[in-house]
């Protein structure tokens, strides 16, 4: 395939917050969109989409986190996180850093991916250096926020909780 991942975690139980690398070889010749492969953050799986001819802008990078395995989850399912990607070359040179506001995405089974479609001109990323040897580099840190659950959440999870005690 020609895809390498690194992962660098720091995923223990108190602190949850992974760095994982995902390299494209070949680049400039892939038309779809590329999927890394799944690591964990926070007792969720991930991965990164990478479209390499646009997303919604043509001829734009673009970007997405992906929650991996969203009908494991149980129902009802939130994740807070937040990330940041990193578009680096091969000698370490950093293009472009986008990141979530610090109090992160709301990640659910309505949406179950966030990202950026309007990251960087694909015709800019050699011309900037940054497709050395035609292969592409994106780091995505994530780091698992503790939820503060909402009012009308927990008076939806009462309601369901009242509801099987009742048909039980």
């Amino acid at each position: 395939m020609g895809n390498q991942m690194q992962k660098s975690l720091s995923d223990t139980r108190n602190q949850k917050q992974t760095s994982f690398t995902f390299e494209i070889d070949n680049f400039s010749e892939k038309e779809a969109e590329i999927s890394s492969s799944i690591f964990e953050c926070g007792r969720c799986k991930w991965y990164v989409t990478v479209h390499p001819k646009g997303d919604y802008f043509c001829d734009y990078l673009a970007l997405y986190l992906t929650v991996a395995s969203p009908k494991s989850l149980r129902t009802g399912w939130k994740k807070r996180v937040s990330y940041c990607f990193v578009v680096l070359n091969q000698s370490g040179k950093k293009l472009q850093i986008l990141r979530t506001p610090e109090e992160g995405s709301l990640f659910c089974d309505e949406t179950q991916s966030w990202g950026y479609p309007k990251v960087y001109p694909l015709s800019k990323l050699k011309e900037e250096g940054f497709l050395e040897n035609n292969k592409l580099i994106v780091k995505v840190e994530v780091k698992k926020r503790y939820m503060e659950l909402a009012l009308s959440d927990l008076r939806v999870e009462l309601k369901n909780k009242k509801a099987k005690s009742a048909a039980a």
